[in-house]
């Protein structure tokens, strides 16, 4: 009984969404709770998965599947992580090719491919660096203020992490940082890797103030390994 009611909302779905009208857009982004519940998001992408298969070239459903998949495959175990961001990076090649100028596609296949690399690791991980910069560099270019400017926190951490022998900088990683947070001043994420970065060039004020924002802020922040960094200086 269940399966039933679930394709038949998601007919009800594809039709609101062929039909230009964003209630159906806006049920899956309710049900959506990125990374907050497992079971909603899940659920999210069992809807999106049933509408691909009746329009697989539908751009709001492809890069809302590369999403989903990214935030399923953080929360996944580890056998089946690799398995969801090679899903996401299939659905976002898809959105990307559907849509070129589409910000979100290229986003959420970056988003994926950077898991991909982080899970997967070694010669496999080096190759993608490429691709992961390409998409979070045409973010930047189409909407560079997405998602509260995380492509500039990816491109960020890629240079300030990655040897220099393999085109790794951390004093454009650290530029990076310095960009996005002028366009997000509240996102912590990028605050806390914007301190590590300055702390790798021997920055230790500008390492300090930036730590101490983070632990200042809300819950949530990571305020507990800004503290830890902060014991370091």
């Amino acid at each position: 009984m269940g399966k039933w009611l679930i394709s038949i909302a998601a007919v009800a779905l594809l039709v609101g969404i062929s039909s230009g009208q964003s209630p159906a857009i806006e049920q899956i982004d309710r049900l959506f709770s990125w990374g907050e519940d497992a079971s909603r998001d899940r659920r999210a992408l069992d809807l999106i998965e049933q509408g691909l298969a009746a329009d697989g070239n539908n751009y709001q459903l492809l890069w809302r599947a590369s999403r989903s998949y990214y935030h399923v495959g953080e929360r996944a175990p580890k056998n089946d992580r690799i398995n969801a961001y090679n899903q996401g990076i299939k659905t976002g090649e898809k959105a990307t090719a559907v849509n070129v100028n589409g910000v979100e596609g290229h986003y959420w296949l970056g988003a994926n491919i950077g898991g991909y690399c982080e899970e997967d690791g070694g010669i496999s991980a080096l190759r993608n660096t490429r691709r992961l910069r390409a998409e979070m560099e045409a973010v930047i270019r189409l909407q560079p203020e997405y998602d509260r400017a995380n492509a500039f926190l990816a491109l960020g951490q890629l240079d300030c992490h990655l040897p220099r022998l393999l085109g790794g900088s951390l004093q454009r990683g650290t530029a990076y940082l310095e960009r996005g947070l002028q366009l997000a001043p509240q996102n912590f994420e990028i605050k806390l890797a914007l301190a590590q970065a300055y702390i790798d060039a021997g920055r230790r004020d500008d390492a300090r103030r930036q730590l101490n924002e983070v632990v200042a802020g809300p819950p949530g922040t990571n305020r507990e390994q800004a503290r830890k960094l902060l014991t370091k200086l």
